[in-house]
């Protein structure tokens, strides 16, 4: 086992403070195309706060309903997309200090903010939706 030292434990606690820093409410996105094709395009220099890990914003899709895409890293394809509803009770789910929250009239699961299911009584994470990423959109499947 390694021994922590000083400048780990510093670099470590900056990393985490960091995270607590950057974590931004979910805002309503801008610059959403739909292509030809049925898929959505979300120009991210219209979502500026796509830009930070952390980084939340909300739509609605049709064939989806109300989505979110959030930015889980700084790799080209660093974003998790998922539908709001619980998949326990079926209530939109909203944004809290640790992730979302499936809030009454829901049963109270909690999720993690890249849509992971962290409390129950939900069995499994927010529905994933596929997409694509460059460095200009993301695209919604």
């Amino acid at each position: 086992m390694n021994n922590l030292n000083r400048r780990s434990f510093v670099c470590g606690v900056a990393a985490i403070a960091a995270l607590g820093i950057t974590k931004q409410s979910a805002t309503a996105a801008t610059g959403i195309k739909t292509l030809a094709n049925g898929k959505t395009e979300l120009d991210l220099a219209s979502n500026a706060s796509l830009s930070k890990v952390g980084g939340v914003v909300e739509l609605s899709i049709s064939k989806y309903g109300k989505v979110a895409v959030v930015r889980t890293s700084k790799a080209t394809n660093g974003y998790s997309v998922f539908n709001l509803a619980c998949p326990h009770a079926g209530v939109t789910v909203k944004q809290s200090s640790g992730g979302w929250v499936c809030s009454p009239p829901g049963h109270g699961s909690e999720f993690a903010l890249n849509g992971a299911l962290k409390v129950g009584p939900a069995s499994s994470a927010l529905r994933a939706i596929k997409f694509t990423a460059t460095t200009k959109a993301v695209t919604i499947a």
